[in-house]
C-alpha cells in the first residue's frame, strides 16, 4: 500500500482507496521518512499521532494505531484544539474543522520537534508542515520546508522531489 516510494516516481492512487485512505497512506510513509532530533523520539519509543479536529479523514487515521513506522510503533490519540498536550506528539494532524484555529495552534507549537500535517488547502503555506490536498483527481503533497526546518527536522531529498510544491526551497 505504499503511495510513494523513496524514489523519484510521482505518488499514484492505489484503486479502491478512499481519498481520505490515501491521504492516511501518505501520512502513514511521512512517519516513516522523518527524521526527528534523537530526544524528541528516541528510536525505542513510539511515534504519538496527535489527531485535532471532529471525523477528520473519516476516521482513516485511527486504523493506523498500532501499525509499525520503521522500528517504532503509531499510537493514535484525539485531542482538541485547547490541549495542552500537544508537546508529547510527534506527528499533528490538524482536521478541516479546525481551519479557523489552525494559525493559533501552529503558533502554539513554537518550535516543538512535531511534524504538522493537515487537509486544510492553504496550511503549508500558512506555516505548517505538509498539506494533503486532493487536486485533478489524485491526493498530492506540499511541504513548508522552513517549518519543517524551524521544528528541527528533516525530510529526505526524494521526498521533497515529489511534492507538489515546497514553500522555502
Amino acid at each position: 500500500m505504499a503511495l510513494f516510494a523513496a524514489d523519484s516516481r510521482q505518488p499514484q492512487a492505489a484503486d479502491g482507496l478512499s481519498e481520505a485512505q490515501i491521504k492516511a497512506a501518505y501520512l502513514y510513509n511521512f512517519a516513516k521518512f522523518v527524521e526527528w532530533p534523537d530526544a524528541a523520539a528516541p528510536v525505542t519509543a513510539d511515534i504519538n499521532l496527535c489527531v485535532v479536529g471532529n471525523n477528520v479523514l473519516d476516521g482513516a487515521l485511527q486504523s493506523l494505531d498500532g501499525r509499525k513506522a520503521g522500528e517504532r510503533s503509531l499510537k493514535v490519540t484525539l485531542h482538541s484544539s485547547t490541549d495542552t498536550s500537544l508537546a508529547d506528539c510527534q506527528l499533528l494532524f490538524v482536521g478541516v474543522s479546525e481551519q479557523q484555529r489552525m494559525v493559533p495552534i501552529l503558533k502554539n507549537l513554537g518550535s516543538a520537534p512535531i511534524l504538522t500535517l493537515s487537509d486544510i488547502a492553504d496550511f503549508a503555506e500558512k506555516g505548517g508542515g505538509i498539506a494533503l490536498l486532493f487536486r485533478d483527481n489524485k491526493v498530492v503533497f506540499e511541504v513548508n520546508l522552513e517549518s519543517i526546518r524551524h521544528a528541527g527536522l528533516r525530510l529526505p531529498g526524494q521526498l521533497l522531489n515529489i511534492a507538489s510544491h515546497v514553500y522555502g526551497r
